[in-house]
């Protein structure tokens, strides 16, 4: 009896752990281009979605999509920027899904002076579950949530064809104040599709596979295999 619970307890670990390997499927993704500088937009305010660099799902499983860092170039020290990623549905159409918002980063609180900064994208874990099939981009408002602004803050070079919205004051502004789970308020000049721009940021991501339920029956049970085992010594 003894030779079985060993038997037990070591195949149900090593089974879940060979499960956990097969549907991990941990990686480090960056939605957005490389720190690279450039120019100044001229508007007051501008939410751009770049949907060059983006990232389908084609595990055939849902995904979970863990948001880290929010990196960018101050290019002017003045005002604010707020990240988000959201869900492609049609780029076209310009139609959107927020699936996240970043903090507000404030000059004079969040940075200091012109050049590259590393924040948080939210000092609260920020995750949200990618279907199969789904797509997403990152983003980001030279304002806050609601697109209060004081200038430009995120330099580009030409490069990416993105989406862009914004005015030359903040009465013109794109907004997030609708916040997870609905479209983006764009602002009052839109360009779909029609730039080519690398704006000077990213956000890093970890991207993992959900857990198949087997796989934790499987691990419950190797626990208790080595449970029974210990229990049978004592006895």
């Amino acid at each position: 009896m003894k030779l079985k619970f060993i038997n037990t307890g070591i195949i149900g670990m090593m089974l879940a752990a060979t499960s956990i390997v097969n549907v991990a499927h941990a990686g480090l993704f960056t939605l957005g281009d490389t720190l690279n500088g450039g120019i100044m937009d001229g508007w007051q305010s501008i939410m751009v979605i770049n949907h060059n660099d983006e990232y389908t799902n084609t595990s055939g499983a849902d995904q979970i999509v863990t948001l880290n860092d929010f990196n960018f170039t101050v290019g002017n020290y003045r005002g604010r920027v707020t990240p988000f990623v959201v869900k492609i549905n049609q780029t076209m159409a310009n139609d959107f899904t927020l699936m996240a918002i970043g903090d507000t980063r404030y000059s004079g609180t969040d940075y200091f002076s012109t050049g590259d900064v590393s924040l948080d994208f939210s000092t609260t874990l920020s995750q949200f579950t990618l279907g199969a099939g789904e797509t997403i981009a990152s983003g980001f408002l030279d304002a806050d949530a609601d697109g209060n602004s004081f200038g430009s803050v995120i330099p580009y070079i030409n490069g990416d064809i993105l989406s862009l919205s914004g005015s030359w004051n903040n009465s013109g502004s794109g907004s997030l104040s609708q916040g997870v789970g609905f479209a983006p308020t764009f602002g009052n000049s839109i360009f779909v599709n029609g730039l080519a721009r690398d704006y000077s940021y990213n956000i890093t991501t970890n991207i993992n596979a959900i857990p198949e339920p087997s796989t934790f029956v499987i691990f419950a049970l190797g626990l208790l295999g080595l449970a029974s085992r210990r229990l049978s010594k004592k006895s």
